[in-house]
């Protein structure tokens, strides 16, 4: 068919705005089932908030509630889906978040999985010391860059909720948490909890970060296999998290420590959201900026690798390079 102005005519949208304010990164949740909704989860960089719209889909789409889940999150950059109680372990119930689209480029949830958890990175801007300022002070190193965080207890700040918590815990750019909250309208109503993963996330200053420097940058969820991630009898229920330092000039693997198991006054225990507890597995500092990661699972072609174990693509911006690293099981193959 030659392409001609009235294909392009035929092809035509027409635009209609249905609410102001989300500006960078977004997913999508069907949050109930059982009504004609979804929900469009916002990290608004800008006006350094978290939001949440509800769509009413349809020939006549508009909001029809939206609500701030969180005003003092900072700079919010990246923000994803993320099933950290391992729920599809446990089967799905007709009560628990669906996936949409979770926001994320590497794919570990898919539409129609639950979800329960939204992972959201603030992108502040706070220099890291220079070595001579670090040596001037005893017992601290000079790459203090994640430091396993105690547990933001404390629901964030909501539409309906105004009492101002204590946040000396956050110290520059950090990696939240944010629980749905469960019962019926609950996510309309209650605040949703937030966890501090990690913080202490700095910017390396140089000349070619100058402009908008932040750390960190995007965040993902993975499993170390394809396989991880599937079925009842899966070896992993909890997922990796991968973070870009963006210009903290690192990227960081985290890894779950505690199991997952599927009663929700378990991962709550004391307060405290036990599926949000992280701890540091690896970091890989590349002395340049760090975008957005690639993970993928195929084989490097000529490399020595375990076959079906995770690859994780860093992109060191200044240097013009991308360094490829694979994960494997630990154990020597015969």
């Amino acid at each position: 068919m030659p392409v001609t102005k009235q294909f392009f005519w035929l092809c035509h949208y027409f635009r209609r705005v249905l609410t102001e304010g989300p500006d960078v990164m977004f997913s999508v949740a069907d949050i109930d089932s059982l009504d004609d909704t979804i929900e469009v989860i916002a990290s608004q960089f800008f006006s350094k908030k978290l939001t949440l719209h509800s769509l009413k889909i349809g020939p006549d789409p508009k909001i029809v509630f939206e609500r701030t889940i969180d005003e003092r999150c900072g700079a919010a950059f990246s923000s994803v889906l993320a099933d950290l109680d391992g729920l599809a372990t446990f089967g799905q119930s007709k009560n628990q978040p669906i996936v949409v689209d979770s926001g994320s480029t590497v794919v570990s949830l898919k539409e129609g999985d639950v979800f329960s958890h939204l992972l959201v990175t603030s992108h502040e801007c706070s220099y890291a010391e220079s070595n001579d300022e670090v040596n001037a002070k005893s017992n601290q190193h000079s790459n203090t860059i994640v430091e396993p965080s105690d547990h933001f207890d404390n629901p964030a700040i909501t539409s309906t909720h105004s009492e101002l918590n204590h946040q000396s815990k956050i110290d520059g750019g950090s990696l939240f948490a944010y629980r749905v909250p469960t019962g019926k309208g609950a996510w309309k109503t209650r605040p949703w909890a937030r966890s501090i993963i990690a913080t202490g996330f700095k910017v390396q200053g140089q000349l070619n970060n100058i402009i908008n420097p932040g750390a960190p940058g995007f965040v993902y969820t993975f499993f170390p296999t394809r396989e991880g991630g599937m079925g009842r009898d899966k070896k992993w229920h909890r997922p990796l998290i991968g973070l870009s330092g963006d210009c903290a000039e690192s990227a960081y693997i985290l890894r779950p420590t505690e199991r997952a198991n599927s009663s929700t006054h378990y991962v709550l225990e004391k307060g405290m959201d036990k599926s949000t507890k992280y701890a540091l597995m690896c970091e890989i500092q590349c002395k340049s900026t760090v975008g957005s990661l690639a993970i993928g699972y195929c084989d490097l072609h000529s490399a020595e690798q375990q076959s079906g174990y995770a690859k994780i693509y860093v992109p060191c911006y200044e240097q013009d390079k991308v360094l490829v690293f694979a994960m494997g099981s630990g154990e020597d193959q015969l």
